[in-house]
């Protein structure tokens, strides 16, 4: 994380100039039909852990699911008490850039509105366009975070949510993709 923090905060400080589309992580129960139903609830260990159900197509991970799925479990972590996800791509390094089709980063903060993340890059969704790339994006994010990997798709978690367990996290998240994915450690 220390690697990617004057990177953040410089395009937090553009983004907060600029201004932005952010959406609010959803919070509250009241999820449409199509949304794949989940809970969490603290273990005994003292981490949080969520229990999906598949949403999507075996060997896919569908943004919409990872999305609900992450909202509502590192919202419950008293570092996280309002979170969001934003398509900021340069949170991916400059070499894959190209290869992504599609990038999302979920920023935890301590009130709506805040300018500043408190834990910045708290989950990271990354669709490649071949899935070459996305094997070298993975393994490089491996060698720090715990990353999962299904396809040409990656899911990267942060380190600042003491009270997640992001190792359960991302196994409940490759559970949404018929447990296709990896977990790189």
């Amino acid at each position: 994380m220390k690697r990617l923090l004057p990177v953040v905060c410089a395009v937090l400080l553009l983004t907060a100039a600029c201004g932005d589309d952010k959406k609010e992580a959803p919070k509250t129960d009241s999820a449409p039909a199509s949304a794949a139903p989940v809970s969490a609830a603290p273990s005994t260990s003292g981490s949080a852990k969520a229990t999906p159900k598949a949403s999507g197509a075996a060997g896919k991970l569908e943004f919409s699911t990872v999305g609900k799925m992450t909202g509502e479990l590192f919202t419950k972590d008293p570092d996280c008490p309002f979170g969001q996800w934003d398509a900021n791509s340069t949170g991916v390094a400059a070499k894959y850039r190209s290869s992504v089709s599609s990038f999302k980063q979920f920023d935890c903060y301590e009130k709506k509105n805040d300018a500043l993340p408190h834990r910045g890059q708290q989950a990271i969704f990354v669709e490649f366009k071949a899935a070459n790339a996305a094997k070298a994006y993975a393994q490089e994010q491996a060698a720090t975070y715990p990353t999962l990997i299904v396809g040409s798709t990656v899911v990267v978690g942060g380190t600042g949510l003491a009270k997640t367990d992001m190792k359960t996290w991302l196994e409940s998240v490759n559970e949404t993709a018929g447990g296709a994915g990896q977990i790189l450690a």
